[in-house]
């Protein structure tokens, strides 16, 4: 029975800076001045009830207090949008909104009838600073405010200028969110690339470490063996070093194939070349697959596992036999490969290493797992599973 077992788990990566950005803060630039320079032609409106005070005769504390009223809920409104579109719906502008609304209601009964033209700023406020269900039931609400007023003040015109409340204040609300949507899509878009950029560092890192880690382990061991050779027997010391040669010029191949991320392995192919690296280093490997094809996706990821727990025993054990068998049923293909090397169970994080790391990364997509423990008698055994 199988003891202390490890399920292996992909690792997630570093960031990596964001590129586009000067596009992006062009884009936001562009779409806040639009914005702004709409929103100061609607506080423009505001200036109809002043002129007509003036043109009018109105008594000059109507129009100072008309006009203060008005510069107060300018400011106010001023300072909403800029935060709105932002963070448009956070609440935090509540107090501007409801002072906004709170004037907007009081000129035209105190001051003049003329001001009920700016009541769509009231709805506009209201609208972009409170949760949108609760901000389309205050403004709403609002809207029945300014209209009662209307009537009972006996303005003529009220569905006209209700209408236009409506049209105006949505118009208003509608850009200074679209300007928030338009810089969280360029964040997100950045994002996207940002994490693009990092998955590919890590796709990188993870096939060079897993090419050269192996091939560089095979180099390292039969050079050795070709050096303890060269004086007592020339002929096989030879033969060793045209496979350091030829794993060396693979090497270089496989490098250029991972650069161009086109690499593709041969599970037939890295079975032949594990066990020919293991029997030189004096491991006694047996081998038993299937006949039957496998898809290419999966053939791929199983000669990754063979390739990394081949590296790893090289490096971490003192194997004498290593066992390498695969089954497949009618919904998953499984891989063991199994050595007689590992006398003391290893922690956790000597078993996760990075190499285990980046073949979980490659079985995730496939729907496949892996784990890797000890038995047992002092047997290491690496198991991958992939459905199919």
């Amino acid at each position: 029975m199988a003891t202390g077992h490890v399920a292996i788990t992909p690792a997630a990566g570093t960031g990596s800076p964001a590129a586009g950005q000067v596009r992006r803060a062009r884009a936001v630039v562009v779409t806040r001045t639009v914005a702004y320079v709409f929103t100061v032609a609607m506080l423009a409106f505001g200036l109809l009830p002043i002129v007509a005070g003036v043109t009018d005769g109105r008594p000059w504390w109507v129009v100072i207090v008309g006009a203060v009223g008005f510069a107060v809920v300018a400011t106010a409104f001023i300072r909403l949008v800029t935060h709105a579109m932002r963070q448009p719906w956070s609440n935090r502008r509540r107090h501007d909104a409801l002072l906004i609304t709170g004037i907007v209601l009081l000129l035209p009964v105190l001051v003049d009838q003329h001001w009920q033209v700016i009541g769509f700023l009231a709805l506009a406020a209201v609208a972009v600073t409170f949760r949108p269900r609760h901000g389309l039931l205050l403004s709403a609400a609002v809207l029945v405010l300014i209209t009662v007023e209307r009537i009972v003040l006996d303005t003529p015109g009220v569905v006209f200028l209700t209408v236009q409340d409506v049209l105006t204040g949505a118009a208003l609300a509608g850009i200074i969110v679209l300007v928030a949507f338009i810089e969280e899509l360029f964040a997100a878009r950045a994002e996207v690339a940002r994490l693009a950029v990092d998955a590919e560092r890590v796709r990188f890192a993870r096939d060079l470490h897993d090419t050269l880690g192996h091939n560089l382990s095979a180099i390292a061991l039969k050079s050795e063996l070709a050096l303890r050779l060269l004086d007592r027997d020339s002929v096989r010391a030879r033969s060793e070093l045209d496979d350091v040669y030829s794993i060396a010029r693979e090497s270089l191949r496989d490098v250029r194939t991972v650069v161009k991320g086109y690499r593709r392995d041969s599970l037939q192919r890295e079975l032949e070349g594990v066990q020919s690296v293991l029997v030189a280093a004096g491991v006694r490997c047996e081998v038993a697959t299937p006949a039957a094809t496998l898809p290419a996706p999966v053939e791929e990821v199983l000669a990754w596992a063979v390739r990394e727990a081949a590296t790893n025993l090289l490096r971490h054990s003192s194997a004498s036999k290593c066992r390498i068998s695969m089954r497949r049923s009618e919904d998953e293909v499984r891989l063991d490969v199994a050595n007689d090397g590992a006398a003391t169970p290893a922690t956790t994080e000597d078993i996760g290493g990075s190499g285990l790391t980046g073949l979980a990364e490659r079985l995730a997509p496939l729907g496949g797992s892996l784990t890797a423990g000890h038995r047992a008698g002092g047997e290491f055994v690496l198991t991958v599973l992939i459905p199919c």
